[in-house]
């Protein structure tokens, strides 16, 4: 039994909590992984001389044990992105509830480092990874070898060509009520600044704009697709105000985008929504502390987080189950930018 009255030289084990509490080895070790076989009595006497000892489990020999480690990891195209922070803390209190914990990357908008932090994930042995996937096409290798390995979820943005399971809102539900919105208010002549059609979200976001709005209300100087940053935002705005005459209205395929179009706007005199009203994706913290605050399309993210999970543990439970896609609809939250 170890001497409490001095400092332990070495890592308490299963053997010193077993001789503490007054059991066997193999009681001890079903006692601490909880199995409900071991007496309610012999189960706190072993957690208390646990505590009292400071023993902490073998992370690694438990997951060998139990093929589990109680992890799953999470790869982002960027956590710059306010939206990407939002789907992050939803999955991590998600996993919370369930003693589980969140492994982040960051693939920095770059399919090659996303393919190194999956490979990495893999490798750390996770229960199950969530993926937003960096472009439709760049994306797609590393996502299928991972999906060999283990469940895959792709959230937010997919890549048909790997057939996993997907959560993410209905686009074109989200763009429409924007395009709505705006005709409600009298706006003819709409913009849309958003992203390169590389990414399912940005292909659909245009798509549906595109759907909505004809060719007289938006000519192609007023069709500015850049990334979902704010560099662009900024450079879009530039390229509006250096333009014959402004639109009405701009739809922004993100408010990371549209943060930074409306300060550009403002710096130059123009008036939101007096002048141009603007809508944008995403309704982020961010988005509600412009002047002035941005109406945006919402997404209710911590549905579609807690969905996120279900499905990597019906995957885990049911490898050969039928491919699931599960899609939410929006909501667009009013506010200053367009009243």
């Amino acid at each position: 039994m170890p001497d409490r009255a001095t400092p332990r030289s070495r890592k308490v084990t299963v053997r010193d909590v077993a001789a503490e509490a007054g059991v066997s080895i193999a009681t001890a070790s079903r006692a601490l992984a909880g199995q409900a076989s071991v007496d309610p009595e012999l189960v706190r006497r072993v957690l208390r001389a646990s505590a009292d000892l400071g023993y902490r489990a073998n992370a690694l020999a438990r997951a060998l044990r139990t093929q589990r480690t109680d992890t799953i990891g999470m790869v982002v195209p960027s956590i710059s992105n306010p939206y990407f922070i939002a789907a992050i803390e939803a999955v991590e209190l998600v996993l919370a509830e369930s003693d589980r914990s969140l492994l982040l990357c960051d693939a920095r908008e770059d399919a090659t480092v996303e393919a190194g932090r999956i490979d990495l994930l893999v490798h750390r042995m996770v229960d199950g990874l969530i993926v937003v996937p960096v472009a439709t096409e760049a994306s797609a290798p590393a996502l299928e070898a991972a999906a060999q390995e283990l469940p895959v979820v792709q959230f937010d943005r997919f890549v048909d060509a790997v057939p996993t399971d997907f959560v993410g809102s209905d686009n074109t539900v989200g763009v429409r009520a924007c395009v709505d919105h705006l005709r409600r208010r009298g706006a003819r002549r709409i913009a849309f600044v958003g992203a390169q059609p590389t990414t399912s979200t940005a292909a659909e976001r245009l798509r549906a704009f595109r759907d909505c709005v004809g060719v007289e209300d938006c000519p192609d100087r007023w069709l500015l697709l850049g990334d979902f940053s704010a560099r662009w935002g900024r450079e879009a705005a530039r390229s509006l105000l250096e333009g014959e005459g402004l639109p009405d209205a701009i739809v922004c395929g993100a408010d990371v985008i549209a943060v930074a179009l409306v300060a550009e706007l403002r710096s130059a005199g123009v008036t939101v929504p007096e002048q141009v009203a603007i809508v944008s994706y995403d309704d982020s913290t961010l988005g509600a502390l412009t002047v002035p605050p941005l109406t945006s399309v919402r997404q209710p993210i911590e549905d579609m987080a807690r969905e996120a999970v279900r499905l990597l543990d019906h995957r885990r439970e049911r490898a050969d189950a039928a491919v699931r896609k599960s899609v939410f609809p929006p909501a667009l939250v009013v506010r200053g930018s367009t009243r």
